[in-house]
């Protein structure tokens, strides 16, 4: 367990919780921090933006106009994912006192609980199934809040073959400290890594293995 990763995503997750209100309302302005779009973000959002004017264009020419200017009051998709947010903690929580022997929090806030998970990361390393579902959970819901109040995760494209499967499915999320084999059927040699799961997961290099990757995957370049 890299415990300065899953602190990391804690505090971001927490920082993002005040934000999600604000999220709530559609169009309202941003206040936090956004990465730099790609080239390929920008083509992406260009392509949406051509195919949203071309139907635009095809609806005014039929005579269907828009109904108005009105919003809906509130975006669904950021009510559903911070009902889901404060349900993934509080459950996170849970897995970490009972595994511990420890009581939880009584009418805590979700910021309180995500307080008393950082304040065990060093007591859960201990336990290698539970450290591993602290990460996953404390990425996967950094990643929900992020999504929601559109603070996306940057995903960089590795030229090169992945020196396991010989794909060029590399990607490095640096949010992370991860680079990703993209492709499915890739597995190791050590059928106890995590791309042998089942279901199987996608085989990664943490940072302190990036060194090591960059050698491989340059002698087979």
């Amino acid at each position: 367990m890299n415990i300065d990763y899953v602190y990391d995503a804690l505090t971001a997750l927490r920082g993002a919780l005040p934000l999600l209100p604000e999220a709530l309302i559609p169009g309202t302005p941003r206040r936090w921090s956004q990465h730099e779009l790609t080239e390929e973000q920008r083509d992406r959002m260009d392509a949406l933006a051509r195919v949203e004017r071309e139907a635009k264009m095809e609806n005014l020419s039929r005579g269907i106009k828009a109904l108005g200017d009105g919003k809906a009051p509130l975006r669904l998709d950021v009510l559903v994912t911070t009902g889901e947010i404060h349900a993934g903690v509080a459950d996170l929580e849970d897995a970490a006192c009972d595994q511990l022997q420890i009581t939880p929090l009584a009418g805590a806030s979700t910021e309180q609980r995500i307080a008393r998970v950082i304040g065990l990361l060093d007591r859960v390393a201990a336990w290698p199934d539970l450290a591993d579902h602290v990460t996953d959970e404390a990425v996967r819901l950094r990643r929900l809040a992020g999504r929601a109040i559109g603070d996306n995760e940057a995903i960089l494209r590795i030229d090169a073959r992945c020196s396991i499967c010989d794909a060029r499915s590399l990607r490095a999320f640096p949010d992370r400290g991860v680079v990703v084999c993209v492709n499915k059927a890739c597995r190791c040699a050590y059928e106890d890594c995590p791309c042998w799961w089942d279901p199987p997961r996608n085989h990664r290099w943490p940072e302190e293995q990036w060194v090591a990757l960059a050698l491989a995957i340059g002698a087979d370049q």
